[in-house]
């Protein structure tokens, strides 16, 4: 039954693997993609063009966002770096 269980939660935590990394993948597609297809009909519009550049020059933040925030390891260890700045200032 042991073996079993750990097989079963072996495949459980390969589904869940999988799954994240298709939504990074999607997520990164949206980022990278969509300004650049905004970017193609920005032929005489200042709006579109205005907003193109503001997509574009928050690329790094949004592909910040999606790999280190939505991490559950990455946002522990901010965790620890914040309590660890909160506990020195405080002696």
């Amino acid at each position: 039954m042991r073996s079993t269980l750990i097989n079963l939660n072996a495949d459980v935590s390969q589904m869940k693997q999988t799954k994240i990394i298709v939504f990074k993948t999607l997520a990164q597609f949206v980022v990278l993609g969509c300004s650049w297809i905004l970017g193609f009909f920005t032929k005489d519009s200042k709006v579109l063009e205005i907003l193109f550049l503001i997509l574009n020059s928050q690329q790094g933040t949004f592909i910040f966002l999606i790999y280190c925030v939505l991490n559950n390891e990455v946002r522990q260890q901010y965790r620890k770096f914040f309590r660890s700045l909160c506990c020195v200032k405080q002696h």
